[in-house]
């Protein structure tokens, strides 16, 4: 993936944070749908951080290349006590999305330094009114759903690259507790059952069976990953 898109600058700062190795399965590495006339393209890489746990990012292309969407999923099935952490943008003429989402999957609670304070350093941004969910009660209320007609591209990227230096500084000094792994585990098994943001279109690309092996292995993988290859 290009290091000047986000997706490239989080792959990058991800690597810098922690030894990382890229484990993309062959099938997932670029999708498209339909297949014969493809409306969407999906170039997808995943990433083990040594001593930390998975990271899969997601680039999709759709409308002809109209819309831009990318997706990092941050899960510490190390035990990590830092929360589980989703980053969506999303780009369609003159609309841009920025979501920073914080899952506390914790036994004893988790914090992150100076995100506490972030929904007052980036107010100036609109907050985007997004659809009622299931999951939008469990964020942390340091999450930012940023955005709308008109945003600005650049301090939405400069929100969300600040807010990935800040998740791995924290979690590189966040201490391990295996007990993690149960809420961790808890809330990967909610994502499937009641449903995600991708779910939907996984299913159609992948089918059922297919949408739920790609989000258990590959996007929020709470068990490391069999067979490791050399990061590019």
């Amino acid at each position: 993936m290009n290091d000047e898109t986000v997706i490239g600058q989080v792959i990058q700062k991800a690597g810098a944070a922690f030894p990382a190795v890229e484990v993309t399965p062959p099938q997932y590495a670029s999708m498209r749908y339909p297949k014969f006339l493809p409306m969407m393209r999906f170039t997808c890489r995943q990433y083990t951080l040594e001593g930390f746990g998975n990271l899969f990012a997601m680039e999709t292309r759709a409308m002809g290349g109209m819309m831009k969407l990318s997706t990092m999923v941050f899960t510490p099935y190390s035990g990590k006590s830092v929360p589980f952490f989703l980053v969506d943008t999303m780009e369609m003429k003159k609309k841009r999305l920025a979501y920073v989402e914080y899952y506390d999957c914790t036994t004893k609670g988790a914090s992150l330094p100076e995100s506490e304070g972030q929904r007052l350093e980036f107010a100036s941004l609109p907050d985007y009114a997004e659809k009622p969910a299931w999951y939008t009660s469990r964020r942390t209320p340091y999450s930012l759903i940023k955005g709308g007609e008109g945003a600005d591209a650049a301090a939405l990227e400069t929100m969300v690259l600040t807010c990935v230096d800040r998740y791995l500084e924290g979690a590189k000094d966040a201490p391990m507790d295996p007990a993690n792994l149960e809420g961790l585990r808890g809330f990967q098994r909610d994502m499937l059952t009641l449903g995600n943001p991708s779910s939907g279109t996984l299913t159609r690309v992948l089918g059922k069976e297919g949408a739920e092996l790609a989000f258990k292995t590959a996007i929020m993988p709470v068990d490391p990953p069999q067979s490791p290859h050399n990061m590019q």
